[in-house]
């Protein structure tokens, strides 16, 4: 397939090679999204766009304009300030019971990460008091955060986000993630690289995820899989998404 013409500079991601960008293929299990049956341009079918609490400014729609591959994404206009989020959701149904959850995704955005923490994906975790597993962004870097503790992987002291990366602007990243329930692990890859600073592995480690592993006893079962914006200070973005596939086996970028 080729890709559409995308916002802002072109990039390799966006025209790799004469036929384009290719996807990675499902595993057996699980689903994949590439948002081409969606015949609105409000996201539907598996997705639920949900803003919980209140509501604002943020919106979430899907874009005939720009996408990695084909002609359609999930866009999110993501505002500043906590009742402006929005985000676009699925249940994380037909995965084997006590498997590891494998996520990837394809995003590309307008806006370098803000000093003030964001989140661009989040699970709702019934195994850690109903509150949500927030993948985004703070002091410029990618960053998981637990709402239940507002633990940060990795720490956020100068070594710490250093382990990290931003999330470049103006391209489309691939973002991968393993969260292993049973085992309490968690690891990042950009690009099919792990991020040193993004993985819990059950030894605490200093400025990456001793803080994390203060908790005992975490072992996430998200229900949920959402993709949006949530700004808990300043910071405004523009976010497609492309491509996503979950399973329980790795699916790669």
């Amino acid at each position: 397939m080729t890709a559409a013409v995308s916002a802002g500079s072109a990039s390799a991601a966006d025209t790799a090679g004469a036929a384009g960008p290719q996807q990675a293929d499902c595993t057996t299990d699980g689903f994949c999204e590439d948002f081409e049956s969606q015949t609105g341009t409000q996201p539907a079918g598996r997705w639920i766009t949900e803003a919980v609490n209140c509501s604002g400014t943020g919106a979430a729609a899907v874009d005939s304009a720009v996408a990695r591959t084909g002609s359609k994404s999930l866009r999110i206009d993501g505002k500043a300030g906590y009742c402006n989020h929005i985000f676009a959701g699925t249940p994380l149904t037909g995965l084997p019971a006590g498997s590891a959850l494998h996520v990837r995704f394809w995003v590309r955005h307008t806006t370098a990460l803000p000093a003030a923490h964001v989140t661009f994906a989040a699970m709702h975790d019934p195994n850690d008091g109903g509150r949500d597993l927030r993948m985004g962004g703070q002091n410029g870097a990618l960053q998981w955060n637990r709402e239940s503790d507002d633990a940060t992987l990795p720490e956020q002291s100068p070594v710490g986000v250093s382990k990290s990366l931003p999330l470049p602007v103006g391209e489309w990243t691939c973002v991968e993630f393993r969260l292993d329930g049973p085992a309490g692990q968690l690891e990042t890859k950009v690009n099919g690289s792990v991020v040193e600073g993004l993985v819990v592995d059950g030894t605490p480690t200093p400025d990456v995820d001793r803080q994390w592993l203060n908790k005992s006893g975490w072992r996430p079962a998200p229900t949920n899989l959402r993709f949006g914006w949530e700004s808990y200070g300043s910071g405004d973005d523009t976010l497609w998404y492309d491509d996503i596939a979950v399973g329980s086996a790795p699916i790669g970028c």
